[in-house]
């Protein structure tokens, strides 16, 4: 079980990369909460949109994760987001899995 939560946050970065909207709506939970240090949202169809907002303001946007940590149903991760091939971001991701294996809630914060 560990390993797989942490394969899902690996694949959730992936399908965030590649700003597949459809894809994520799969991994969110409906009562998903997120909140980073520009964005507050929950439900599925708020988070959702703010993420659809993210992506209208980039061209691309790469996440690469650089360590992963896991405790029960909690992922930590600590990212390098790359946006538009040139502005670095460093970031690290606080992602609550429920029951389901689906994300409940997404803390990330900018270091």
């Amino acid at each position: 079980m560990e390993k797989s939560l942490i394969e899902c946050c690996k694949y959730y970065f992936k399908v965030f990369s590649d700003q597949n909207i459809d894809e994520l709506s799969k991994l969110f939970a409906d009562d998903i909460e997120l909140r980073d240090w520009e964005n507050s949202s929950s439900g599925k169809s708020n988070v959702i949109l703010t993420n659809k907002k993210i992506f209208d303001n980039v061209e691309t946007i790469n996440v690469k994760p650089k360590n992963i940590y896991q405790d029960g149903n909690v992922v930590i991760a600590e990212l390098e987001i790359l946006v538009n091939g040139k502005e670095r971001i460093l970031v690290v991701d606080i992602i609550h899995f429920n029951e389901s294996t689906k994300i409940c809630r997404i803390n990330a914060f900018k270091g």
